[in-house]
């Protein structure tokens, strides 16, 4: 009996979210959302595994009516295709039972995250509503969705969808390419740029101090120990490639306090009109050889002891290297390198990530911004 009423509601959930569904049309943003796979993990669709890459997303009815098995069967074969343009694939179905989902993925090969809406309201969110909008002949409702997010187009079968949605990668990949062979800047970041904040004499002696001590540290400072450089591994998504020396020479960093306060403090006030009173501590960091792990990128505020950083500053202090660009990758997989002693201030909740450095070493000095009120949230 209790089965029986379960299941009722359930069935009763999705005609009831038709007042709240979304409208969804091309060039709309996306809704992210969060829903858990056949193995009970969380995904989202923005996280920054997947953030910054081109998406298919598939709205298809339960698993285990034929021809869904089939439209999703052909996903599944095109998956290879999708990777090698860069794209990721979801799918979410009306099907909650974690155990057919995982056989059908088994027997599939499928190796995209199959994601159970198990009331609707994902399906809502995209302007569906679950066991309506997906009836025979139509098994699924496929939302191609652009690098930074938004809705490049809408497809419903019995068309083709598979290779419309793999048409669409292509041509997202090759109006990048031609409008980066013309020299157009596709999608800037919203970053700020400003030219010689360091000297090319401080630029090298900064170097220069970096290369000159060696005090590597496997945890950072106690409480009560004397200050003193240090450097340590930065192995974020488990990097090889990264080494920062944390300044503590109270001489050097007046120096570049100053030049910070007049030559960058004022421009980001200007740009983003946020009065920088505080800063981290200042770091330079170097990076050469093989990246290794994962190649994803990051957020500088996304863990309860960053929240209060605003922006990042990242300052170039070399350029006799290859590769190694700062990569905004929602909006351009084309990156950014300055000349000697060029400041880039961005926000610190933009996805970005440092490329392997090809050639040579990459040196920058860095830190993050922040004011009394950034710390507001945190003291509550």
């Amino acid at each position: 009996m209790s089965l029986q009423i379960k299941t009722d509601v359930l069935g009763r959930s999705a005609p009831l979210l038709q007042s709240y569904r979304a409208e969804i049309a091309v060039g709309d943003f996306a809704p992210d959302f969060d829903a858990l796979d056949a193995a009970g993990r969380k995904v989202r669709l923005f996280e920054d595994a997947f953030a910054g890459r081109p998406a298919i997303l598939v709205f298809a009815d339960r698993l285990d009516r034929n021809d869904v098995r089939t439209a999703l069967t052909a996903w599944a074969r095109a998956e290879p295709a999708i990777d090698a343009l860069g794209g990721h694939l979801f799918i979410v179905t009306s099907h909650t039972e974690a155990r057919a989902m995982k056989a059908f993925a088994r027997e599939t090969g499928l190796q995209a995250p199959i994601l159970g809406d198990c009331n609707g309201a994902l399906f809502a969110r995209y302007g569906l509503v679950r066991g309506a909008d997906l009836q025979a002949p139509v098994t699924s409702r496929v939302f191609v969705i652009t690098a930074n997010g938004q809705v490049h187009s809408i497809m419903t079968e019995p068309t083709d969808t598979v290779a419309a949605g793999t048409a669409a990668l292509k041509d997202l990949a090759q109006e990048a390419a031609t409008k980066a062979q013309a020299g157009w800047i596709p999608g800037h970041a919203p970053i700020l740029v400003v030219p010689n904040v360091l000297e090319p004499a401080d630029c090298r002696a900064l170097i220069e101090h970096y290369e000159s001590s060696d005090n590597f540290r496997v945890a950072k400072p106690g409480p009560g120990e004397p200050p003193a450089d240090y450097k340590f591994a930065v192995s974020d998504y488990n990097r090889q490639d990264r080494i920062d020396h944390v300044i503590q020479d109270q001489a050097l960093l007046a120096r570049l306090d100053k030049r910070i306060h007049d030559r960058v403090v004022p421009q980001v006030m200007k740009a983003f009109a946020f009065q920088v009173t505080r800063r981290e501590t200042l770091h330079i960091a170097r990076y050469a050889g093989a990246r290794e792990g994962i190649e994803i990128g990051h957020r500088d505020n996304q863990h309860p002891a960053t929240l209060y950083r605003r922006f990042a500053l990242s300052v170039a202090l070399n350029d006799d290297y290859e590769g190694g660009e700062l990569v905004f990758r929602e909006y351009a997989g084309k990156g950014y390198r300055g000349d000697v002693g060029t400041a880039f201030v961005f926000s610190s909740s933009l996805l970005h990530e440092i490329e392997e450095t090809t050639r040579g070493v990459r040196y920058n000095l860095i830190s993050h911004f922040f004011n009394e009120a950034s710390l507001q949230p945190q003291q509550r």
